[in-house]
């Protein structure tokens, strides 16, 4: 992986766990939905290699991550990017 691959993975991962610990009174359900909706549809055109790439790099910030709840989050970003079939 190339360092720009790498850095927006890792901007990728940052949002989702951004949106998805942000209180609903900041960003509502449904705002979070319209965000990431178009990012996913991106996502599912990958090849299946790419994408496994992306899980893989994905599942490293987790394990990086020291703060348990974002670590969860972090986790569970594949599957809420609509990486895993």
């Amino acid at each position: 992986m190339t360092t720009l691959e790498r850095t927006l993975a890792k901007a990728l991962t940052e949002i989702v766990i951004r949106l998805d610990l942000s209180d609903d009174d900041a960003i509502a359900s449904e705002a979070t939905v319209e965000v990431l909706q178009p990012v996913i549809n991106l996502l599912q055109d990958l090849p299946e290699q790419d994408r496994q790439a992306l899980v893989e790099l994905i599942n490293q910030f987790a394990q990086e991550e020291t703060d348990p709840e974002r670590q969860l989050t972090a986790w569970e970003a594949p599957e809420t990017l609509g990486l895993l079939t």
